[in-house]
């Protein structure tokens, strides 16, 4: 009988033994999931600011080129009226004049 109470402390302490490397090695494996998740976490952060940082400079190269075009198309169109004759501008002011005049 006492064989047999021995034989099951035994077993009791093997069994003991297996779950607390059983946990152990729960605990890391744990560990390993979250370092592996925030690793993962970081590099799809990092990813997703260099896409931001290339959206906004594209963005900007864009705003910029249609600026410079907007201001071709105004200096084009200052030009045109620079070239518009005094007289010519005269007789349009003359004619408004006129037209309030009748009204």
């Amino acid at each position: 009988m006492a064989a047999l109470v021995e034989d099951v402390v035994s077993l009791e302490k093997e069994a003991d033994a297996i779950v607390i490397h059983a946990r152990a090695g729960a605990k890391e494996l744990e560990k390993l999931a979250i370092a592996e998740a925030e690793a993962y976490r970081r590099k799809l952060a990092e990813e997703t600011d260099q896409k931001i940082l290339a959206f906004q400079k594209e963005m900007e190269e864009r705003h910029q080129r249609s600026l410079a075009e907007a201001e071709k198309d105004l200096t084009r169109a200052l030009n045109a009226i620079e070239q518009i004759p005094d007289n010519a501008l005269k007789e349009q002011m003359s004619k408004i004049v006129k037209k309030f005049g009748e009204l």
